[in-house]
């Protein structure tokens, strides 16, 4: 069983990340996801850097073992954080179960790696005071396409996965608390039939106890980058908030609105319209680009026309012969 909660220790965090993401391929065929950059940070990091923000330290994060060097080098600039094998993907349950000794009686922030939240997460550590666990939630448009919370005065009553009746249109967005206590629900949970443990069967095995789990509504923007739209949307998002800033080389190139050119990219004979993010080592030559366009490190776009698109790390744009609009432009692959 868990070990006993220490008084006050302090709350860790937990990232699973070590899923492939199939709803993205051919895109996530190639690495994690989770690595895919977003307005020129890698979702991952994106997460990490929202548990630092509510104040949690010391992270590990839950990945297979084919993808873990993809996400070392996406998490290289976040400080130091515990990798932790998943050898068989058996759910996200199984996955909160690998980390155990990691967690050993701490209260845990516990984040599916694929979200990205505009809004603060530490209120799901507060709620942690008044309940024994707390699940994230917020009204979507088409709740039947995600796991639905029916929430009352702030208390999760039940969980409901993909209802086609929906009784609420609160959707469970992926980060969720727990006191250390939870663990030993969740090992005690029957797999399901394909041999999976889900992590939130341990809530409503929670409420069936008796348990409170808290429910905390998120405001502003959410994605689960699960599809395609998703991530384009994401990416148009936080592009919104680029500051301008050049430390590439530009020749021959007029640049309007937010426009970031990194170290080491070199744009020549282009028409650049904000927001926009050139990564490092990039190369943009004869192209009209935005607004709301990422081109990945050492990406290359050659004569094209394009808008709203995600082109990915080491991808190439050459002459292709109509504009490209809302597109995701995976890495490996030449778009011509």
């Amino acid at each position: 069983s868990s070990p006993p909660a220490r008084r006050g220790a302090p709350v860790k965090g937990l990232i699973l990340a070590a899923g492939r993401g199939s709803r993205l391929l051919p895109i996530s065929a190639t690495r994690p996801k989770h690595a895919v950059p977003v307005a020129g940070v890698p979702i991952i990091a994106r997460g990490v850097q929202a548990l630092r923000d509510a104040g949690v330290q010391d992270i590990g994060i839950v990945t297979s073992p084919s993808s873990e060097q993809d996400l070392r080098d996406a998490t290289q600039h976040s400080g130091h954080l515990t990798f932790i094998r998943q050898y068989d993907p058996l759910g996200t349950g199984h996955a909160v179960l690998t980390a155990r000794h990691f967690l050993e009686g701490s209260p845990t922030l516990l984040y599916l790696g694929d979200n990205l939240f505009e809004d603060s997460l530490s209120p799901m550590i507060g709620a942690l005071r008044y309940g024994d666990a707390a699940i994230g939630v917020k009204e979507v448009p088409n709740p039947q396409a995600y796991g639905v919370a029916v929430v009352k005065a702030g208390r999760l009553l039940r969980l409901v996965e993909k209802p086609r009746t929906p009784e609420s249109n609160l959707a469970s967005c992926g980060v969720f608390s727990f006191k250390p206590g939870l663990i030993d629900l969740l090992e005690d949970l029957p797999h399901s039939t394909r041999g999976e443990i889900e992590f939130p069967q341990a809530l409503t095995a929670l409420l069936a106890q008796g348990g409170q789990v808290r429910a905390v509504e998120f405001q502003g923007f959410w994605s689960d980058a699960g599809a395609p739209d998703d991530l384009l949307s994401a990416n148009t998002h936080y592009l919104r908030g680029l500051s301008p800033r050049v430390e590439g080389r530009v020749e021959r190139s007029a640049l309007q609105g937010p426009v970031v050119i990194e170290a080491g990219a070199l744009v020549e004979d282009s028409v650049i319209q904000g927001p926009v993010w050139i990564g490092p080592h990039a190369v943009v030559r004869g192209a009209t680009l935005g607004p709301f366009v990422s081109v990945g490190a050492h990406a290359r776009v050659d004569s094209a026309q394009v808008s709203g698109a995600l082109i990915d790390e080491f991808a190439r744009v050459l002459h292709p012969t109509r504009p490209i609009h809302r597109s995701l432009i995976e890495i490996g692959r030449a778009h011509v």
